[in-house]
């Protein structure tokens, strides 16, 4: 019987034989070196694409000490910010010629750590970490690590790491003056994972400047994650003789369990009471009326992430850094002054 002959895979040597130029100049194209004239990046490419060559990533990784690799553990990637938070790290990292390898927590610390162990185990160059509430193990994994990186969003004690965070507490005080000044007075805070230390920020900045404003009260509601618990909690709240005439979720998540609850029990943003949220979904200024927000700087975050994470790169021994970006508090139409006293009763269900 005739041998059955082995497809092999193109090699680059392949390809510089179809596009007629030097291994040198294959190399250039696939490193992303600019010393490479239109035509003959044209022809590389249009070989590659005709053979169907793939680059042996490891090999190259080899070679330079680089895979241009760069892991991200996020705690989540259905929640709005989180969703953004990641398609903001893609778009940075593909501009400087790196991927993204991603992998989720799920808020859970032992899970962090097994995810975090496996990226340093496939030697990626750094580490972006959104923490969990509890990330000692983590830490202390990274720090014996001796890889480059950065924690975002959430600031520890840990002096060992960079940070790059948004300023919660400030944000929240900014939106509970704004809920004040439209003459709200009786306002309720709802939030998930009291534990989180944006959570502990978010709930001084709240309770701060609601105190400043004589007769203000400031109350808290920790989401239970049961939904129909959660309903219960809240349609409590809503139907007590005190009850808010302003609410604050910590997350857009919560701010759609809220808007449910809203709609079975009858009430209207902002006619009966004012609805605003932290995080910045798409579908917040299409609603009717569209949402107050506190918007996260999304893309400065990975953008001065990345930036500070090359520079761990490079230094490692550097003094470590901790930046704070500015949120941006958008007041929409679900925000409006109180009902009046008569208005406050809730409606009969």
């Amino acid at each position: 019987m005739p041998a059955t002959r082995t497809r092999t895979r193109p090699t680059i040597l392949d390809v510089a034989r179809r596009a007629g130029v030097s291994l040198g100049t294959v190399s250039n194209v696939l490193n992303g070196r600019g010393n490479v004239s239109a035509r003959r990046r044209a022809s590389v490419e249009g070989a590659i694409a005709a053979l169907g060559y793939v680059p042996n990533g490891l090999a190259q990784s080899l070679r330079r000490q680089s895979s241009r690799v760069v892991g991200l553990c996020l705690p989540g990637s259905a929640n709005a910010y989180f969703a953004a938070l990641l398609d903001a790290f893609e778009n940075v990292a593909a501009a400087q010629g790196y991927e993204i390898m991603q992998v989720l927590s799920r808020h859970d610390p032992e899970l962090e750590l097994r995810r975090v162990r496996a990226l340093i185990a496939r030697q990626v160059d750094g580490l972006i970490v959104v923490p969990c509430a509890d990330s000692a193990s983590t830490f202390d994994l990274i720090a014996q690590s001796r890889l480059p990186a950065v924690m975002v969003d959430r600031a520890s004690a840990d002096a060992r790491f960079d940070y790059v965070t948004q300023n919660d507490r400030g944000a929240m005080a900014q939106a509970t003056r704004a809920l004040l000044d439209a003459g709200h007075r009786h306002l309720l805070l709802l939030v998930r994972q009291p534990r989180l230390v944006t959570t502990q920020d978010r709930i001084r900045g709240f309770r701060e400047a609601a105190g400043a404003v004589a007769g203000a009260t400031a109350n808290l509601l920790v989401r239970d994650p049961d939904d129909a618990v959660f309903a219960g909690q809240l349609r409590e709240r809503l139907r007590a003789p005190d009850r808010p005439t302003a609410l604050v979720a910590s997350n857009s998540d919560l701010a759609v369990a809220i808007l449910r609850v809203l709609r079975e029990v009858g009430l209207r943003c902002p006619d009966d009471v004012s609805l605003l949220s932290f995080d910045a979904p798409a579908w917040a200024e299409v609603l009717t009326p569209p949402l107050s927000v506190i918007k996260p700087p999304t893309a400065a975050l990975a953008q001065r992430a990345f930036e500070v994470l090359q520079q761990r790169m490079r230094a490692r021994n550097a003094r470590a850094q901790r930046i704070v970006l500015d949120a941006t508090l958008e007041m929409r139409g679900s925000v409006g002054p109180p009902p009046s006293a008569t208005r406050r009763r809730p409606r009969a269900r």
